[in-house]
């Protein structure tokens, strides 16, 4: 059974889609993950899940959308940045097409933070128009809900771990692995940076949109020292079950489901 979109024929496509198979799409972007990861790194993995999970459920997958969000990287060379209307839209466009040929299981598997918010508008925008409810699962934070006992919190951060192992596992070519080492992460005026969108004030954290560049010299911090392929493989197993889960659940649902009528007069 063929499971990758671009190799089916129209025919192949609308038995897929009148078998009730679910469409997986997935996102990414093409930029900088520090010294030793490759800038395909969130796409690579978005499309790695959906394509064996594909493979495990008898579903159906998409090629990765490979440019996102990403101008807060763009002073680091490889770093390919559309604009979060751009990227609405594409992502719109595409859900738009696989509704009308005839998939109403459909799953966004977005690997970057900054692409969430043109993600979301447009899976609400496509549910107004078509009345398809469409998901999304995010492989960082499944990432971050399965590795507890595998990953060290000291070694996280972003063009560490768990990246490098997860790309060791997948890509292990595409890695450098001579400049694997620690990363320092600066602070920012005095204050603690927690991501190119947060510091830390206090008690609480604020939201300063800061370039990665301010963050960090390389695009990535903590330290990726103790990466292996078989954490990486280990963890992916497990991002690997629950997408694969998911989609088996998801297509039970209705996704046609009709949204409550807003209550036009609380008072009578």
């Amino acid at each position: 059974m063929k499971t990758y979109l671009p190799l089916m024929t129209w025919v192949e496509a609308r038995d897929a889609a009148r078998a009730g198979r679910v469409a997986l799409v997935p996102v990414g972007t093409t930029d900088a993950n520090g010294p030793q990861l490759p800038t395909g790194f969130d796409h690579l993995v978005a499309a790695a899940l959906a394509e064996q999970a594909a493979e495990r459920t008898g579903d159906v997958w998409l090629p990765p959308i490979a440019f996102g969000v990403s101008e807060a990287l763009a002073g680091f060379p490889g770093t390919v940045s559309v604009s979060p209307q751009l990227l609405g839209a594409q992502i719109e466009a595409v859900l738009g097409s696989l509704i009308a040929g005839g998939f109403e299981h459909v799953i966004l598997i977005n690997n970057h933070g900054p692409n969430q918010y043109p993600a979301e508008y447009a899976c609400r925008e496509v549910r107004r128009r078509t009345g398809v409810l469409v998901a999304t699962i995010n492989p960082a934070q499944l990432a971050r809900d399965l590795w507890a006992d595998l990953f060290p919190g000291a070694e996280i951060g972003h063009g560490a771990e768990p990246g490098t192992s997860l790309l060791m596992h997948l890509h292990p070519d595409a890695v450098r692995t001579d400049l694997v080492r620690p990363r320092p992460k600066s602070d920012f005026q005095g204050l603690d940076v927690l991501s190119p969108t947060e510091v830390r004030f206090g008690a609480s954290r604020v939201n300063l949109f800061l370039e990665l560049s301010e963050v960090s010299e390389t695009a990535g911090w903590h330290n990726p020292e103790s990466a292996s392929a078989e954490r990486g493989a280990a963890l992916f197993g497990r991002m690997l079950d629950y997408t694969a889960e998911f989609a088996a659940h998801f297509r039970t649902m209705d996704t046609r489901a009709a949204a409550p009528a807003p209550i036009a007069d609380l008072a009578g």
